[in-house]
């Protein structure tokens, strides 16, 4: 009987460990959108956590990772709730012409993101464009801090991120104020997409 239970221990631990290494290689195969240490300075496991996570839904959307391109400016707003469809708002300001590019999901920000539930692609004007680029400068994104003290379980992550000749990344857990919830409803705003009050969190 000991003997049996011995067996079945160091088969529970031999399965334990081979699952361990199996979601290492995905994790360490997986696209990462996010410079290390961009989302998470002060942690190297928050950091690394955070960067699959939000990679993970930005991939299936099929997102580009951001990096600086002669000539080009964009922003992109990812919305990751919960319990809710996970959204990416992208805004590209080339020299002849401005771009939205915005994916929804039917998963969840919180866990399995699902598959393509909504997309749209559509050109900007160039007035409206100039306002929605002075609005994100004028909100300080360029200068905010990186990441809130807020933290929480179930709630939503506001991601927000700048390429010019450099690129920035800034996030909030849940905010009920301020320049990111002002940035990322503007982003919402663009891509005329309205959600219920229920979901806006």
């Amino acid at each position: 009987m000991i003997d049996m239970l011995k067996h079945t221990a160091t088969l529970s631990i031999t399965i334990l460990l081979l699952m361990v290494s199996l979601c290492a290689v995905v994790v360490a195969g997986q696209k990462r959108y996010f410079p290390e240490g961009a989302l998470d300075p002060a942690s190297t496991g928050s950091d690394g956590f955070r960067n699959s996570w939000y990679s993970g839904q930005l991939e299936v959307m099929s997102e580009p990772a951001l990096k600086p391109v002669a000539g080009t400016r964009t922003y992109r707003f990812t919305w990751l709730r919960t319990f809710n469809h996970p959204v990416a708002i992208r805004v590209v300001i080339g020299q002849a012409q401005c771009t939205l590019h915005a994916t929804e999901l039917d998963g969840a920000g919180g866990s399995a993101p699902g598959r393509v539930y909504r997309q749209k692609v559509e050109e900007i004007a160039p007035e409206a464009c100039a306002r929605f680029e002075a609005f994100i400068r004028d909100h300080g994104f360029w200068s905010i801090a990186r990441r809130g003290s807020a933290v929480g379980e179930d709630g939503s992550e506001w991601i927000i991120e700048g390429v010019t000749d450099r690129y920035r990344v800034v996030t909030r857990w849940t905010p009920e104020s301020g320049p990111v919830r002002a940035i990322g409803e503007q982003f919402l705003s663009l891509a005329g997409w309205k959600y219920p009050q229920r979901e806006m969190h």
